[in-house]
């Protein structure tokens, strides 16, 4: 099973969005930075990654969407912030499927997640 992989350096954040994503049956893996995911993850069956915008570690999550873009295109992402609207942009333009301001509500976590599975099982098809 393909996981959701949540990358954001408030742990507390982190561990609400992983139980509530395990508690409607996703397999998830959590980090506490871009740059942890980035020499962690394998990169194999990534469904979607759900990142952070700002992040310590001197790499942002609009770093980790460009990073992602270049190495699996195919993989969607979901990017999340506290500082409004400023990051939309920059993100959409770096090929974000999605974008949640935080403080954002479980039935939009899910949303989003939904709409991200779907992009990728639309990719997967069409291979």
């Amino acid at each position: 099973m393909s996981a959701i992989f949540v990358i954001d350096d408030d742990a507390i954040t982190r561990d609400a969005i992983a139980m509530v994503l395990r508690s409607e049956g996703f397999a998830v893996r959590a980090f506490p930075s871009a740059r942890d995911f980035l020499r962690k993850s394998d990169g194999e069956d990534i469904g979607c990654i759900l990142t952070d915008v700002e992040m310590p570690g001197g790499v942002t999550g609009l770093d980790l969407l460009a990073e992602v873009s270049k190495i699996a295109p195919e993989c969607p992402v979901v990017v999340m912030t506290g500082r409004g609207g400023a990051f939309r942009s920059a993100a959409g333009a770096l090929g974000a499927c999605d974008y949640l301001e935080k403080p954002f509500s479980v039935e939009s976590l899910l949303e989003a997640i939904a709409k991200a599975m779907a992009s990728s099982m639309k990719v997967l098809a069409a291979e």
